[in-house]
């Protein structure tokens, strides 16, 4: 958990008010420091305090706001830290740009003379009164009880703090465990209660981020007695039971072979999470699970923890940039396909069976965790990527082809297309000022474009993460040109020809050798050789395929438990 270096200092107002706002949403800033100083007078030590979340875009700093810096910070704990730097009064309040509070509750916080948090209610009627920690070393919940006076800790963004007993916020993706951590830190300073006081709305929640540092600042209260009215706590959770759940009644009979799954995956909620690789591969494999008599949901990175988790049979991580707990109350698979550097031997081990789409990883991190860790490669849906899909009167007929972002930097197998003056289209987001204006395509695709653009081009290009290249994780880019009949040329991989062997697959370790392969002259298979290696893709590297060997992982570690 990151913190500060010192604790702030102390100012000689009576009062601090703090706003902090999305980078997004400096235009509700305004409206907030008008009621505090209603609240604390026209001179009141009002500040604003930016940050930004999920990549979320920087709006104007509008003139006249009493901005601590005229910069955001990374994340709301930062922009706490950053706000408070210059000393505080005998009472700070928090307040967010994402919450309506009126002048008798920011009164009422600043009167509390310990922690307070606001009651909020949110758009769908749902009520956070603060945090509850229901069992040592368990996330906490947000209580959602309207009578309740006195919670754990704040877990929304409308609540003060002495300032006496003040100190640095930690920098947490998730909002509301830095909330309930910082409050809660404070709290035990302080040595009074957590007290919920006035009422507040809120026009929008921050989605949950349950990842290591979340983890790790939870666990600190596993020998913690449970505080409020009364819940029996039981025995603390290991270090990664991230949920305060037990196992629902498990179904017999008939209906046991109809699981329910959760997919967790790192993208976020909303149209900014919806062009994610995640989501596709989460969508595609639920259909195919599905096919097989499963029920399955898609958690996205503000559904990783849920009210209703103990309903969950199997909870599949499909591991990309976000860690995620598992879940005590149903099996817990992983399926390692991306940012395998970031995966720890005890994460691998806190899961009943664990998965990696790249062999030459999987098999080294299986002889360091002490694990199985079985090869499971990524995937493609041949209803959408087939050779089909081809158009001969598609602008990428017979053209080379990349379908990707930028990734914040030119990649270098376009950049190597483009310096060879290849008859190159681009499509994907922040090509503009990277490759010529003759080569960029659309900013996005369908699903259904891409294949056509697959199946049509003369060559389409691939590249890989470093550290997905040196442990063997094929991009699925490669499964859907494949099954596309569409050929690839790729960067090297480790053990690439030990898991495909195809003519319509090459690799240029070099500019040189693309120079070759990107040649029109080249010599590639004819459309019936493309068309079996396609037949073939289909059959041994779908997602029918995966979610069969996935359902018995499941199926047998079921078995095993009593």
């Amino acid at each position: 958990m990151a913190r500060s270096q010192d604790a702030p200092l102390r100012s000689a107002a009576e009062v601090t008010v703090l706003v902090t706002t999305r980078s997004d949403r400096h235009a509700e800033v305004a409206p907030l420091v008008a009621v505090a100083r209603r609240a604390f007078g026209r001179s009141a030590d009002v500040r604003a305090a930016s940050y930004v979340a999920d990549a979320s875009p920087v709006a104007p700093f509008g003139r006249g706001l009493p901005w601590v810096r005229r910069a955001p910070v990374d994340g709301l704990g930062a922009a706490i830290d950053a706000g408070v730097a210059g000393g505080v009064g005998r009472t700070l309040v928090l307040v967010d740009s994402s919450v309506q509070v009126d002048v008798p509750t920011l009164r009422a916080l600043a009167a509390a003379d310990t922690v307070a948090q606001a009651r909020v209610r949110l758009p769908d009627g749902t009520v956070r009164s603060g945090a509850r920690l229901l069992r040592p070393g368990a996330l906490p919940w947000s209580d959602d009880r309207a009578d309740v006076s006195t919670v754990f800790a704040a877990d929304q963004p409308v609540l003060s703090v002495p300032g006496a007993a003040l100190v640095p916020a930690p920098c947490l993706p998730d909002e509301r465990m830095t909330l309930t951590a910082w409050s809660r830190a404070v709290a035990d300073l302080h040595g009074g209660p957590v007290r919920v006081v006035g009422e507040a709305t809120r026009s929008v929640e921050a989605g949950r981020t349950v990842d290591a540092a979340t983890v790790d600042a939870f666990t600190a209260w596993r020998d913690r007695a449970s505080e409020g009215d009364g819940v029996v706590a039981g025995p603390p959770l290991p270090p990664w039971g991230a949920r305060p759940v037990s196992p629902a009644a498990r179904v017999t009979g008939g209906d046991a072979e109809h699981l329910t799954w959760s997919l967790k995956i790192a993208a976020p909620a909303g149209p900014e999470g919806d062009g994610w690789g995640d989501v596709h591969f989460a969508a595609e494999l639920a259909g195919a699970l599905e096919r097989l008599g499963q029920r399955v949901r898609i958690d996205r990175r503000d559904a990783h923890v849920r009210d209703d988790d103990a309903s969950d049979d199997v909870t599949l991580v499909i591991r990309g940039l976000d860690r995620v707990a598992p879940n005590p109350a149903s099996v817990n698979l992983l399926w390692v396909i991306s940012h395998p550097d970031d995966v720890t031997d005890t994460e691998l081990r806190s899961f009943d069976a664990a998965f990696a789409a790249g062999p030459v990883w999987a098999a080294a991190a299986a002889a360091r965790a002490g694990v199985p860790v079985r090869t499971l490669l990524q995937a493609t849906d041949p209803s959408v990527f087939h050779p089909g899909a081809r158009s001969a009167t598609s602008p990428d007929a017979d053209r080379v082809v990349f379908v990707g972002s930028t990734r914040g930097a030119a990649r270098p197998v376009v950049s190597d297309a483009v310096a060879l003056r290849a008859d190159l289209r681009v499509y994907g987001p922040g090509w503009g000022a990277l490759v010529p204006a003759e080569s960029l395509g659309e900013a996005s695709l369908s699903r259904a474009e891409v294949a056509t653009a697959y199946a049509s081009a003369r060559v389409v290009l691939n590249d890989h993460w470093p550290d997905m290249a040196a442990g063997g994780f094929v991009s699925n880019r490669v499964f859907d040109v494949l099954a596309s009949g569409g050929v690839v040329v790729t960067d090297p991989v480790a053990g690439l020809s030990d898991v495909l062997d195809v003519p319509t697959l090459e690799v240029a370790g070099s500019r040189d050798e693309l120079a070759d392969l990107l040649d029109p002259a080249h010599a590639w298979p004819a459309a019936a050789e493309r068309a079996a290696v396609a037949e073939r893709i289909a059959v041994e590297h779908s997602f029918d395929a995966r979610a069969a060997v996935l359902l018995a992982a499941a199926r047998a570690e079921r078995a095993r438990r009593p």
